[in-house]
């Protein structure tokens, strides 16, 4: 039995290291680079049931540093050129805004984690990095999985406007936070 933890315990540390490394393969979020669909170079699965595939994730890393200067946090939001992906017939305008507003949802879990972070000395019990971590991308799956049903795999132009409209606003709300690098109180 516990051999079985130890394995698992060396596949999670081992998986979770490989999802922390940035590679070059990938853009970060920023507000004044949209996607474009010359961003979408992965091999298109011509048997897929959608019509294309955006890899978008939530990257973090926590350092600490001694106990004057606490620990530093980073945290991105990545779109994975190599892995993306769309069928050439379906590269239209709201298709490509669909893409951006999961894009962007990345970008807002990513600024409630580095707002989390950055408020733990308000926390009565704060929890850890990790499960803050967790929480974040739960919450983007979630949310994602929420976009996709509403705007119907990005086929209904009225939800992927409203969605983006509404993912806009909050990331608005959460300025304070676009920053990728956030220093934790001691």
């Amino acid at each position: 039995m516990k051999k079985k933890h130890f394995l698992i315990a060396i596949l999670f540390a081992a998986t979770l290291s490989f999802s922390q490394s940035i590679s070059t393969d990938t853009i970060h979020w920023s507000a004044s680079k949209l996607l474009s669909w010359n961003d979408f170079k992965g091999d298109v699965i011509d048997t897929a049931v959608v019509e294309g595939d955006a890899v978008i994730q939530l990257l973090a890393s926590s350092k600490k540093g001694s106990r004057f200067t606490g620990t530093t946090t980073f945290v991105v939001t990545v779109f994975d050129w190599r892995n993306s992906w769309v069928k050439p017939k379906s590269e239209r305008d709201s298709y490509l805004k669909y893409f951006q507003v999961m894009f962007d949802i990345g970008e807002l879990y990513s600024r409630k984690l580095r707002k989390a972070i950055k408020e733990e000395a308000l926390d009565t019990y704060p929890i850890s990095f990790e499960e803050k971590y967790a929480a974040a991308k739960i919450g983007f799956k979630d949310r994602c999985k929420q976009f996709n049903k509403e705007s119907k795999l990005g086929t209904y132009d009225v939800a992927i406007t409203r969605w983006a409209d509404n993912v806009k606003g909050e990331l608005a709300e959460l300025d304070d936070f676009k920053q990728v690098s956030v220093k934790q109180a001691k």
